[in-house]
This record gives C-alpha cells, sequence and structure tokens, in this order.
C-alpha cells in the first residue's frame, strides 16, 4: 500500500526532536507550527545544499515568492534546482513534496500567513548573509542563531497572541529560540566541522583554526576550555527561557508542554556535554529514551509546576558539587 504523504509523515522524516513535541501542542496550533518547521526546514535545506552563495539567495528569495504570492507555476523547476545539490536523502523527499507543505499553508488565515512568511524571510536573509560572514564572536553567533532560531520563537510567540490572546515577552522568546539552537551547535560541531562548517566563534581556536581541536589529541585540554565557553554562551539563554515557559499560562496549556520538553531535553544535553571530549571525536551524545519518556509524561501530567522551575534553575546555577545527578526535579 502506497504510503500516505502528509506534513506529519514528513516531520517524522526530517525531525525526531519536532515530531516528539509538536504533538503535544494545543489543537489550535499543531498544524501551523508543524507547517512552519517544515517550511523552515526547506529554507534550511538549501542552507545546507552545496549550491553557491549567490544561487542560495536566488532560491530562497524564490521560495518566499511563492509563499507571498501563492503562484507554484515554478515550483516544480525550484524543486529539481534544489534537489540537484541536496546531499541528505530525506531532505529530498520534503522537497519533492514541497507542494503537499505549500497546500496546507495557504489554507491559513492570512494574519497568520503573513507573520510566517515575515519571519521565514527573516530567517532566509540570515542565513544567506552568514553564507560569506564568518561566525568570529560570541555576538556573530548570537546574531546567528537569532536569524535560524530566534525568529522561530518569535513566530510562536505571535501565534499564542493570535490564537490565544496570550501576551509573552519576545525577549525571551528569542532567548528560548537561541539556547536550542546553541545546544544543536555544540552537539554537531564534529559532523559540522566535517562538512567544512564552522558555528562555533572562529575566535576561539588557536590562529582561528579549528582542525586541531578535532583532529589532534594533543589540544584536549584546549578543547574542554573552548567547550566550556560554548556551555556557558548556551546557558545565558537558558534562564529567560525558563522563565517565558513560566509565563504561559493554562489556556495555553498545550504549548507550554511543547516549549518545556524542547528545553528540559535541550538542558539534560547540555548536561551530556559538559567535560566531554566526545563532542570533538564525532561520538553522538544522546539523552537515554527512559529520561525523554520521563520528561515528557511529567510535562503532560503538568508535574513542572513554576516552582519546580524556579528550583530547577536555583540549582542549575549554583555552584556545581561534583554530582552527576538530574537537576531536573523528581517526585522523591
Amino acid at each position: 500500500m502506497a504510503t500516505k504523504i502528509n506534513t506529519k509523515y514528513l516531520l517524522d522524516l526530517v525531525s525526531r526532536s519536532f515530531a516528539l513535541t509538536i504533538p503535544l501542542l494545543d489543537k489550535n496550533k499543531k498544524n501551523k507550527v508543524e507547517v512552519q518547521y517544515l517550511l523552515a526546514r526547506i529554507i534550511d535545506t538549501i542552507e545546507d545544499s552545496t549550491h553557491n552563495a549567490q544561487d542560495k539567495e536566488t532560491l530562497i528569495t524564490g521560495f518566499i515568492n511563492i509563499l507571498k504570492t501563492e503562484n507554484i507555476d515554478n515550483l516544480e523547476n525550484f524543486k529539481n534546482v534544489v534537489i540537484s545539490n541536496t546531499l541528505n536523502e530525506n531532505d529530498k523527499v520534503l522537497i519533492e513534496n514541497a507542494d503537499v507543505v505549500l497546500k496546507s499553508f495557504f489554507t491559513f488565515r492570512q494574519d497568520i500567513k503573513n507573520i510566517s512568511i515575515s519571519y521565514l524571510r527573516e530567517m532566509g536573509y540570515g542565513m544567506v548573509y552568514y553564507q560569506d560572514h564568518t561566525i568570529s564572536t560570541f555576538e556573530d553567533l548570537d546574531d546567528y542563531c537569532y536569524y535560524v532560531a530566534g525568529t522561530v520563537g518569535l513566530y510562536l510567540t505571535e501565534l499564542a497572541k493570535i490564537l490565544d490572546n496570550l501576551e509573552l515577552d519576545k525577549e525571551k522568546a528569542k532567548s528560548l529560540g537561541r539556547f536550542l539552537q546553541k545546544v544543536n551547535i555544540i552537539k554537531d560541531a564534529k559532523l559540522d566541522y566535517k562538512e567544512k562548517r564552522v558555528f562555533w566563534p572562529i575566535s576561539l581556536f588557536d590562529n582561528e583554526n579549528p582542525a586541531p581541536y578535532f583532529e589532534d589529541g594533543a589540544y584536549m585540554d584546549k578543547a574542554m576550555e573552548i567547550l566550556l565557553k560554548m556551555i556557558e554562551s548556551a546557558m545565558d539563554e537558558f534562564k529567560n527561557s525558563i522563565e517565558y515557559i513560566m509565563s504561559i499560562d493554562k489556556k495555553a496549556s498545550g504549548y507550554r508542554h511543547f516549549c518545556l520538553v524542547a528545553v528540559l531535553m535541550g538542558y539534560e544535553t547540555i548536561k551530556l556535554m559538559k567535560n566531554n571530549y566526545n563532542i570533538f571525536m564525532g561520538e553522538p551524545i544522546k539523552i537515554p529514551r527512559k529520561n525523554t519518556l520521563e520528561i515528557v509524561t511529567k510535562a503532560k501530567a503538568d508535574f513542572y509546576t513554576n516552582k519546580k522551575l524556579e528550583d530547577l534553575l536555583e540549582k542549575a546555577f549554583a555552584k556545581e558539587p561534583e554530582d552527576k545527578e538530574s537537576e531536573i526535579p523528581s517526585d522523591k
């Protein structure tokens, strides 16, 4: 029997983490967020392709234009051009079925389509800009993470305002997006390096040369020093992320669950990466399945009260004892 290609199928194909969290959303937001993620993933696929920077800009601009005009006359040509230089097989399937995503998008209310296009355009601009601008400093890293993920936090915040009449802090929304992006940038450092992409500030590396850090064991101590700085940068966003979640009230409980699981999974990943040289060796960093299930189950059961989240923040920023126990509150 032929597989039914719909947005949920495509989401499951291209994102494990969002496939885990989007089902937690309130019904009024689920499809909107699913489609927005897939549209962003199409832009990200262009960024990750082997096209040159100018062609990437043309393709991203062309895709935004399709969203604005709802004119799909050139869609087949767009798909063929993108696929020709796309390396990931699952991303190819997404591009091949871009019309499924667009068909769903075109059914949305105009105000929701407008905010979607606005943030996707900004995301695309940032990705194009950083094709030929190096991430030199932590300020550059913050800027890059804003474009590729802070814009997602803002889209979600605008969506909650439109659909739930919720007023949430936009600066904290940006932090939430940047936190999750920084976690991924740390976790995927070796994979990105092998693909000749470096998202860690280049000024961290001696002589702005990352190669020895990933290829020479003699650099282990220096590698661990810059890993600590990267984790500190991610944790700079963590407090705002948790405070953003604490401000989401019960009328959008699914949205609270969605954000909670994403941020707590990010935090668990941070703890696995601390003092972990495997980041530079390319060994996968994976949260044990039972921990993931525990976080999801407790989030859905509203276990993580604001008081428990305040306690978590206090422990997260306390002077560390040599204790590897999970700081995420348990029932005990």
